[in-house]
């Protein structure tokens, strides 16, 4: 049965940092030990982002700093109440928040 839910997504570069490690590792380990149900990141074939310099895997222009996504999906309240703190985490990129329908297996 599905249920109420938010998705909270996070758009940065492959090569973006939060203190010494790279920011979607850093965020990925953030969620985890929150206690999300689940976090996963998403490397993108071919983007731009703040600077509009187009990123690609594009054998000719090959780029070793392409664009990254990360989802994590759960309550409402649980993503609001970290949304902000991403925020303020993130410094080059985009945070997005999406109500959705979610179905969970145990």
């Amino acid at each position: 049965m599905l249920s109420e839910g938010m998705l909270l997504r996070v758009y940065i570069a492959e090569s973006a940092r939060i203190g010494k490690k790279p920011a979607y590792k850093h965020l990925v380990e953030l969620f985890h030990e929150r206690g999300f149900p689940g976090c996963t990141v998403f490397r993108g074939m071919v983007g731009y982002g703040h600077e509009h310099t187009i990123h690609s895997i594009d054998v000719l222009n090959f780029s070793f700093d392409l664009p990254v996504v990360i989802d994590v999906v759960d309550s409402k309240e649980r993503i609001l109440g970290i949304a902000e703190e991403i925020e303020g985490l993130v410094e080059h990129g985009l945070v997005v928040t999406q109500e959705v329908m979610m179905g969970r297996k145990r």
